[in-house]
Protein backbone atom coordinates (compact mmCIF):
# COMPACT_ATOMS: atom_id res chain seq x y z
CA UNK A 1 0.00 0.00 0.00
CA UNK A 2 2.28 2.60 -0.98
CA UNK A 3 2.06 5.24 -4.37
CA UNK A 4 4.66 3.71 -6.61
CA UNK A 5 6.16 7.52 -7.62
CA UNK A 6 6.96 9.04 -4.88
CA UNK A 7 8.64 12.07 -5.97
CA UNK A 8 7.07 13.99 -9.76
CA UNK A 9 9.61 16.91 -10.33
CA UNK A 10 7.40 20.03 -12.24
CA UNK A 11 7.82 23.40 -13.73
CA UNK A 12 5.88 26.47 -12.02
CA UNK A 13 2.42 26.72 -14.32
CA UNK A 14 3.19 24.17 -16.74
CA UNK A 15 0.26 22.05 -17.90
CA UNK A 16 0.24 18.55 -16.30
CA UNK A 17 -1.01 14.50 -17.53
CA UNK A 18 -0.94 12.46 -14.81
CA UNK A 19 -2.49 8.94 -15.11
CA UNK A 20 -3.05 7.52 -11.22
CA UNK A 21 -3.58 3.76 -11.95
CA UNK A 22 -5.04 1.58 -8.66
CA UNK A 23 -3.42 -2.00 -9.05
CA UNK A 24 -4.42 -2.76 -5.56
CA UNK A 25 -7.22 -4.97 -3.92
CA UNK A 26 -8.42 -2.16 -1.70
CA UNK A 27 -9.47 1.50 -2.86
CA UNK A 28 -7.12 4.50 -3.55
CA UNK A 29 -7.65 8.48 -4.15
CA UNK A 30 -4.93 10.72 -4.44
CA UNK A 31 -4.86 14.75 -3.22
CA UNK A 32 -2.23 17.08 -4.52
CA UNK A 33 -2.83 19.86 -1.34
CA UNK A 34 -0.73 23.05 -0.37
CA UNK A 35 2.93 22.68 1.47
CA UNK A 36 3.16 21.17 4.55
CA UNK A 37 -1.01 20.53 5.06
CA UNK A 38 -0.29 16.47 4.25
CA UNK A 39 -1.40 15.37 7.85
CA UNK A 40 -4.17 18.16 7.80
CA UNK A 41 -6.09 17.36 4.57
CA UNK A 42 -6.17 13.91 5.67
CA UNK A 43 -7.78 14.26 9.52
CA UNK A 44 -10.26 16.85 7.59
CA UNK A 45 -10.84 13.34 5.48
CA UNK A 46 -11.54 11.36 8.86
CA UNK A 47 -13.60 14.29 10.08
CA UNK A 48 -16.41 13.69 7.17
CA UNK A 49 -16.95 10.21 8.69
CA UNK A 50 -20.08 8.11 8.30
CA UNK A 51 -20.41 10.01 4.58
CA UNK A 52 -16.69 9.24 3.32
CA UNK A 53 -17.48 7.31 0.66
CA UNK A 54 -19.86 9.10 -0.53
CA UNK A 55 -17.93 12.11 -0.81
CA UNK A 56 -14.91 9.90 -1.97
CA UNK A 57 -12.80 10.82 1.52
CA UNK A 58 -12.12 14.44 0.02
CA UNK A 59 -12.99 16.80 2.27
CA UNK A 60 -13.95 20.29 1.57
CA UNK A 61 -10.70 22.55 1.97
CA UNK A 62 -9.13 25.30 0.37
CA UNK A 63 -5.45 23.59 0.96
CA UNK A 64 -6.27 21.26 -1.89
CA UNK A 65 -5.37 21.78 -5.39
CA UNK A 66 -6.89 18.67 -6.98
CA UNK A 67 -7.89 15.22 -6.10
CA UNK A 68 -8.73 11.68 -8.07
CA UNK A 69 -11.83 10.09 -7.74
CA UNK A 70 -11.74 7.05 -5.24
CA UNK A 71 -10.73 4.40 -7.33
CA UNK A 72 -10.84 0.63 -7.46
CA UNK A 73 -9.05 -2.28 -8.06
CA UNK A 74 -7.41 -2.27 -11.53
CA UNK A 75 -9.13 1.26 -12.19
CA UNK A 76 -7.05 4.48 -13.75
CA UNK A 77 -7.91 7.94 -14.00
CA UNK A 78 -6.09 10.74 -15.98
CA UNK A 79 -5.96 14.25 -14.18
CA UNK A 80 -5.15 17.08 -15.94
CA UNK A 81 -3.85 20.22 -14.20
CA UNK A 82 -1.78 23.14 -14.21
CA UNK A 83 1.13 23.22 -11.77
CA UNK A 84 1.04 25.56 -9.23
CA UNK A 85 2.65 28.78 -9.87
CA UNK A 86 4.55 29.45 -6.86
CA UNK A 87 7.83 27.02 -6.43
CA UNK A 88 7.55 24.22 -3.54
CA UNK A 89 7.39 21.00 -2.30
CA UNK A 90 3.71 19.82 -2.55
CA UNK A 91 2.84 16.70 -0.87
CA UNK A 92 0.16 14.32 -2.59
CA UNK A 93 -1.61 11.76 -0.27
CA UNK A 94 -4.29 8.86 -0.35
CA UNK A 95 -7.18 10.37 2.20
CA UNK A 96 -8.54 7.00 3.26
CA UNK A 97 -8.32 6.93 7.09
CA UNK A 98 -4.83 5.53 7.80
CA UNK A 99 -4.16 5.25 4.45
CA UNK A 100 -2.01 9.03 4.37
CA UNK A 101 0.76 7.54 6.74
CA UNK A 102 2.28 5.29 3.93
CA UNK A 103 0.77 6.37 0.90
CA UNK A 104 2.28 9.91 0.23
CA UNK A 105 4.57 11.66 -1.83
CA UNK A 106 5.54 15.27 -2.85
CA UNK A 107 5.27 17.35 -6.27
CA UNK A 108 8.25 19.27 -6.56
CA UNK A 109 7.53 22.80 -8.58
CA UNK A 110 10.77 24.29 -9.84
Amino acid sequence: MSYDVKELAVKAGKTIKLTFANPDVMSHNILLVQPGMADDGAAKALAVGAQGFDKQWIPESADIIWASKLLDHSKDQVIEFTAPEKAGDYPYVCSLPGHHVVMRGVLKVK
